[in-house]
């Protein structure tokens, strides 16, 4: 696992270099300047000897070539949806010109450490980052033609422009011979629509340099038809309802842009036809701007229907277009869809107080970008987080007491409702001395098709959630599991109160959190609505290096894939378990973790009878693993996790946990925590418990929590009303 993470860590930072290095990427361009005007496209991956017109897939997988040949070499396709592969990509300067093999690509394989014949479905997207590196550099040799009028450079961008897109012009589109889901995403050269982004490089050299009267033949016969027949295809596959169809448009656009006006074609299809589609028209997988964000955008909180990470993805999209409509069609797009400029306020919304935004579903946190908020003319400086905010869309709450890096709190619910979701239950993050103590554990290091991803990273164990029976579970990705909101507010405390049903099992969970500005409070209740609850899981993962439990632990493999449990289970190792005795009921479990930079969270936990108590260590935390500047080893370094398995219902005797982050700089004010008993005074009331925490300064906090708005209930002698009671001494 740990080479194929190093190859798709490769894979990506080839991309990096080829598109987000510009100015790298131009100055590298001089070194192929007196190599020749076909080293650089002879060394694309072409169908140079079979000339194959079709690719044949399996599924995710390039399958076989069928045998009609094109009069030219033709566009070769990826070798996989998956970047992931044993073999190291080479450089340009490793390649053959013109190689075509049966026996596949010679590659250097990590895990043999010896080249060999690679088959193409095991090369992964190696093909195709040969290719966009390639039409980078074309496109910065056309670039740097227009500015010197060096014709040497003119010619090395011509040659790949022309040798693409010839092949290009003879290539059908690819068939799945499985007839399944992946017929409807594939692209000419990617196993996704979405990632055909030579296209913004071609088109630049094209429309850099179709002026040339030696070139514009070849323009009218092959490379504008070529364009139109990769259009047509992007607009024919995908997905229309996220940020898909936006990056499928942004390609169409590109597209649209070197195109002559419609009247130009026999076929009407021209510049016009084009932009219509993006703005317009609307086909089964591709939507018009419109459409797609009146679909997408909470009209009410301006905020978009995936993760956090994607997001992002859909609002940076959406600036590029306003950057387009401007240049190209001098339109204001923000003054014709306002909702651009809302979501980009709310966007601020996602942040956490280290200025980066939650990891739940899908997500990689990181900062906002400076370059979206140019193209929308907004001023970062006036963004401003509020306290408290919930997207019942996305089905997502957060609270915080500040955006001060080092001393405010924040924690954040999230269900599952919209894209790029996880199965995950009530989910909560937590952040405090400026970590994500308590963090979502990410993506996985295989993406979306990885056993990591579909066992482990998306499934209940993985979140700091309760799983109940072992089972809990539902559809990830395009998930329709929401929470209802209870309550929320910021006073007494500062707390959300929430509500779902887990599918699987028919299970009632209620989650309520409170936070004051030194500490967090976590009650969850869970029950099967059938009275047939085996047992019921809270699952707590938090950085750090070191983990301890005021418990005598002993080994165990009670927490498994066995009994019809989920694989998650399965991640889970170094398992060690123990039971509180009965004289212990309702005293505290202290568990504490420690992180290298001297943070630490202490956890008490209540402990209650019929409950075994678990430390383990789980993946690691992948979601933060591209962060600079963390404490320790995120990526190779395994999660400390907590699970507290409470057998038959956990409504009655919920889980109940507080949690205190403390730095060097911020020291714990908790002397202890105590869970003192609840009589429940009326009959409507099925649940009650009290946390009292005590003070090193000798203040007291009580907190009650029930779950009857009108419930009666006596905790220390004295008798309180209502569903949340805090009382200060």
């Amino acid at each position: 696992m740990q080479i194929r993470r190093h190859i798709l860590v490769f894979c990506l930072l080839s991309f990096s270099v080829a598109v987000l290095c510009p100015k790298a990427q131009a100055a590298r361009i001089e070194q192929y300047r007196d190599s020749g005007a076909t080293y650089l496209s002879d060394r694309l991956q072409m169908h140079w000897n079979t000339c194959a017109t079709t690719t044949y897939i399996k599924g995710e997988f390039f399958d076989h070539l069928g045998e009609e040949q094109a009069p030219a070499p033709t566009v070769r396709l990826a070798g996989a949806r998956s970047h992931v592969t044993d073999y190291r990509r080479p450089k340009l300067e490793e390649l053959r010109p013109r190689e075509e093999d049966p026996r596949g690509m010679w590659l250097f394989n990590t895990v043999t450490q010896t080249y060999k014949w690679a088959p193409v479905c095991e090369t992964g997207g190696i093909i195709s980052s040969i290719n966009r590196e390639i039409c980078a550099l074309g496109r910065d040799a056309a670039r740097r033609y227009a500015a010197t009028g060096d014709t040497v450079y003119r010619d090395i961008a011509w040659n790949i422009l022309f040798t693409y897109m010839q092949g290009v012009y003879y290539t059908h589109m690819p068939q799945d011979i499985t007839h399944g889901h992946m017929q409807t995403l594939v692209g000419l050269q990617t196993f996704e629509v979405i990632h055909e982004e030579e296209i913004p490089f071609l088109t630049e050299i094209y429309r850099l340099l179709k002026s040339e009267p030696s070139y514009m033949v070849h323009g009218t016969s092959c490379i504008e038809p070529a364009f139109k027949h990769w259009a047509d295809i992007i607009e024919q596959n995908g997905v229309p309802h996220n940020n898909w169809d936006l990056m499928q448009a942004r390609f169409i656009f590109n597209i649209g842009q070197c195109l002559q006006p419609d009247a130009a074609y026999a076929d009407g299809k021209g510049r016009e036809h084009y932009f219509d589609i993006v703005e317009n028209k609307q086909s089964v997988r591709q939507w018009s701007l419109r459409t797609l964000t009146d679909y997408g955008y909470d009209p009410v909180t301006a905020i978009w229907c995936e993760c956090p990470g994607y997001s992002q993805v859909v609002l940076g999209d959406l600036a590029e277009f306003v950057r387009l409509y401007r240049e190209e069609l001098d339109r204001d797009l923000i003054a014709e869809m306002p909702i651009i400029r809302r979501a980009a306020i709310a966007n601020a919304e996602y942040l956490y107080p280290d200025s980066m935004i939650m990891g739940f579903g899908d997500t990689h946190p990181h900062k906002l970008k400076p370059e979206i908020y140019a193209k929308l003319g907004i001023d970062m400086r006036t963004l401003h987080p509020s306290r408290m905010f919930a997207a019942p869309k996305t089905s997502w709450l957060v609270q915080r007491t500040g955006m001060d890096p080092q001393q405010s709190l924040a924690f954040s619910l999230n269900a599952s409702q919209g894209n790029h979701m996880h199965a995950n239950g009530i989910n909560m993050e937590l952040y405090g001395c400026g970590l994500r103590m308590a963090p979502d554990a990410g993506i996985g290091y295989s993406l979306y098709s990885g056993d990591d991803y579909k066992e482990y990273y998306s499934r209940f164990p993985a979140h700091n959630t309760v799983c109940v029976d072992g089972v809990s579970d539902y559809p990830v990705m395009m998930s329709q599991q929401p929470f209802q909101i209870i309550a929320m507010d910021t006073l007494p405390v500062q707390y959300a109160e929430v509500y779902m049903m887990d599918s699987e099992t028919r299970a009632d969970q209620q989650r309520l959190v409170m936070m004051t500005k030194d500490y967090f409070i976590d009650i969850f209740r869970s029950r099967r609505q059938d009275g047939q609850d085996k047992f019921h899981d809270y699952f707590y993962h938090n950085l750090g290096t070191k983990m301890t439990m005021d418990m005598t632990l002993t080994p165990s493999d009670e927490l498994a894939f066995a009994g019809g449990h989920l694989y998650a289970y399965s991640y889970l190792y170094d398992v060690q378990s123990s039971q509180a005795s009965q004289n212990e009921s309702h005293k505290p479990i202290v568990v504490t973790y420690s992180v290298p930079d001297n943070s630490m969270m202490t956890q008490w936990a209540m402990a209650t009878r019929n409950t075994t108590y678990f430390r383990a260590l789980a993946p690691s935390t992948e979601g933060l693993s591209r962060l600079k500047d963390m404490p320790y080893d995120i990526r190779n370094t395994p999660t400390l996790t907590y699970v507290s398995r409470h057998y038959g219902e956990a409504w009655t005797t919920p889980f109940v946990n507080v949690f205190e982050p403390t730095a060097p700089y911020k020291p714990s004010v908790i002397e202890c925590v105590e869970f003192p008993e609840v009589k429940i005074l009326d009959r409507q009331t099925t649940s009650a418990v009290a946390v009292l925490v005590v003070r090193k300064d000798g203040k007291k906090d009580l907190f009650v929590s029930t779950d009857n708005p009108k419930a009666k209930v006596k905790v220390n002698g004295k008798t309180y009303k209502g569903r949340l009671i805090c009382k200060y001494f």
